[in-house]
């Protein structure tokens, strides 16, 4: 029944003879109208490439950049003197430098400093003239065994010198009178705590080389051994030209970069200026309340002085030449190299702060490769 069925289904579908492919000029005009089409846009794609790409080749081969507004800190390149509040500490008795409180460290009222073996006026007399053999060698060998062999591993009080008897019988301490910065450097400027400012040439200035107060060192009664240095404040006395020496006196404040620390700048406080106009300069003492590493082993130091912002044009250095007397750029304008005068007003590094010039001009830092007048596109 089911086979009977599909048969009638089978009989009712009607094969119908077809046309086949037949060739058309139609087709072929619309191909022919796409691929032309499609080569026109890849043609005015290269050419948009190219145009672009090359703008970008040029821009970076003659090293073009917008002018934009900026900051420049000016700066003046000063050399002065540093004083600082220190205490002296000298010994009370002839002796041996046994011991040292460490350098560089802020101590406490009453902070055992050092630690010296006391020697007799006829000991010491034998140590100084200890160059010759006889007991004052023999002494000074003494000492030195003693101070390298048994201390500090045992107490000095324990020493003995063998069969002589006792090395040192007496031991002073010396404690801090006052809190303050431990400096074993001394250079015999530690009563100049005020401003001081030196008008005569720099090498007639008076200033003796420091020493360093070691353990081991042998000394004599009321000789310097130490200082106490307030670390909190100290000063920096300098005299700078008229110019621009009068508009830094009106600041309170400034920034001062130092030659012994140069990458760690301070504010620095304005205490006392004074200008003198017959030798057209100024004379200026800042006070500064930042330690800084080294600053209890100077005093003739150079630093630099920065002032005050200005705000302008700032363009690379390079891109400024001479040109018929004039100081100017050249600038990529609408396609062609013009040339615009220009007025310097501060110059940082490889950075010019300039007058003259609109934010946005497209400045050519390397004039040596185009001339006035040329096109660049």
């Amino acid at each position: 029944m089911e086979n009977k069925r599909l048969r009638k289904a089978k009989q009712r579908f009607e094969v119908l003879p077809g046309e086949g492919k037949r060739f058309s000029f139609r087709n072929i005009r619309q191909a022919a109208v796409f691929y032309i089409l499609l080569l026109l846009a890849l043609v005015i794609l290269v050419q948009l490439g190219y145009h672009w790409l090359g703008e970008q080749f040029q821009s970076w081969r003659l090293g073009v950049i917008e002018a934009e507004p900026g900051q420049m800190l000016q700066q003046a390149e000063i050399r002065g003197i540093v004083t600082r509040d220190e205490k002296v500490i000298a010994s009370p008795v002839d002796g041996f430098i046994l011991q040292l409180a460490a350098v560089g460290e802020r101590v406490p009222v009453g902070f055992e400093l050092a630690r010296i073996g006391q020697l007799t006026t006829a000991e010491m007399q034998m140590l100084l003239d200890s160059a010759e053999p006889g007991p004052g060698k023999e002494l000074w060998v003494r000492i030195q065994q003693y101070w390298q062999e048994v201390f500090p591993d045992a107490g000095p009080e324990l020493a003995e010198s063998g069969e002589s008897g006792p090395l040192f019988t007496t031991f002073i301490t010396i404690d801090s009178p006052e809190a303050g910065f431990v400096s074993y450097y001394l250079d015999s400027w530690e009563d100049h705590t005020q401003p001081y400012y030196f008008n005569e040439t720099e090498s007639d200035l008076q200033i003796p080389t420091g020493t360093y107060t070691m353990e081991g060192d042998l000394v004599q009664r009321g000789q310097p051994i130490l200082k106490i240095v307030d670390n909190w404040q100290w000063y920096f006395s300098a005299v700078v030209p008229f110019h621009p020496g009068r508009m830094i006196a009106v600041l309170p404040q400034v920034e001062l970069a130092f030659e012994f620390a140069p990458e760690e700048p301070v504010q620095a406080t304005l205490i006392s200026h004074e200008i003198d106009e017959t030798a057209q300069e100024v004379r200026l003492t800042y006070q500064i309340n930042r330690q800084l590493p080294g600053f209890d082993l100077v005093r003739l130091t150079s630093a630099t002085l920065l002032y005050e912002q200005k705000s302008g044009i700032i363009v690379p250095e390079a891109a400024v030449f001479k040109k018929e007397n004039l100081t100017g750029v050249y600038l990529n304008q609408s396609g062609r190299v013009i040339f615009v005068e220009i007025t310097v007003v501060e110059k940082q590094d490889d950075q010019v702060m300039v007058e003259g010039l609109q934010p946005g001009s497209l400045i050519i830092t390397r004039p040596d490769l185009v001339t006035e007048g040329q096109r660049l596109n």
